[in-house]
């Protein structure tokens, strides 16, 4: 009989090399693909954000849901309750259990398209901080803007102490192709400044707070579907987030993208 030849430790340590190279070319594009994958499921959730606020509107004379409605405002809060914000009010279309007080969303976590991009999980995973625990209750990875018609505090979708109310879907839909509504953030709402300068500017996730709020700046989550160690700056024009737009359909944006369809919706009105 012939001796049979064992592997030699140099022939199995070649083996292992080429199998870790293997696995370090392949790491990448497995990751990739996980990212567009959730990217198109988030897409797909916030579609049917979209249509529940269709919804919403059928069952309230035409009206669309606002992003908070604070119980010291001039307008009663429904039902007495403490405060509701835009989560709320179209939960009853599209959750489980629809009646999630709005400072427990985290009841919401894996059973609801509200609480609907795979890349989020709460704000204190998000920023890389600790946060309370109040932040991570009212928060869900997307937030609404409250601009319909314009700046001035009259006509915001924000009600409280004097100012803010509830605004006709008709108002909304004006340049509906070009005016975002709800997006990826850290934070529930989407504020941004009158003015967005892509070398200057705050946004998040770079700029924020321990909770994750850019006072003054662009709070859209502009880095939520990139690859890790994505900058500030390919952010500003990159489409590295998703956002739902007032006629119902959802795509990528750039931070450019997201301010100019909030604050001026059809018109580029950046600086450099």
């Amino acid at each position: 009989m012939k001796n049979r030849r064992a592997f030699t430790l140099v022939e199995l340590l070649v083996v292992i090399a080429i199998i870790a190279v293997l696995i370090a070319i392949l790491l990448p594009a497995l990751q990739a693909a996980k990212r567009n994958a959730n990217s198109v499921k988030c897409l797909s959730n916030l579609r049917q954000v979209g249509m529940a606020f269709q919804m919403y509107e059928a069952d309230n004379k035409g009206m669309w849901p606002i992003a908070v409605h604070r119980n010291d405002g001039h307008i009663p809060v429904p039902n007495g309750l403490p405060e509701v914000r835009w989560p709320d009010q179209i939960a009853r279309y599209i959750a489980a259990n629809k009646n999630i007080a709005y400072d427990r969303l985290d009841l919401m976590r894996e059973r609801s398209v509200l609480w609907g991009c795979p890349e989020w999980i709460k704000s204190s995973d998000r920023v890389g901080g600790t946060v309370d625990g109040f932040a991570d209750r009212v928060r869900l990875g997307y937030g609404m803007q409250y601009y319909p018609i314009d700046r001035k505090e009259q006509n915001l979708a924000y009600i409280g102490p004097p100012f803010g109310k509830y605004t006709a879907a008709a108002k909304w839909l004006v340049h509906g192709t070009e005016r975002g509504l709800v997006a990826d953030s850290i934070t529930h709402i989407l504020e941004v400044p009158d003015t967005l300068s892509r070398s200057t500017s705050r946004w998040q996730p770079f700029d924020g707070g321990s909770a994750g709020y850019v006072p003054g700046g662009v709070n859209v989550d502009s880095t939520r579907h990139a690859r890790p160690g994505t900058t500030k700056q390919m952010s500003a024009n990159n489409r590295y987030m998703n956002m739902l737009f007032c006629d119902g359909h959802a795509t990528p944006v750039s931070v450019k993208e997201a301010w100019n369809a909030i604050h001026n919706p059809g018109e580029d009105k950046t600086t450099p």
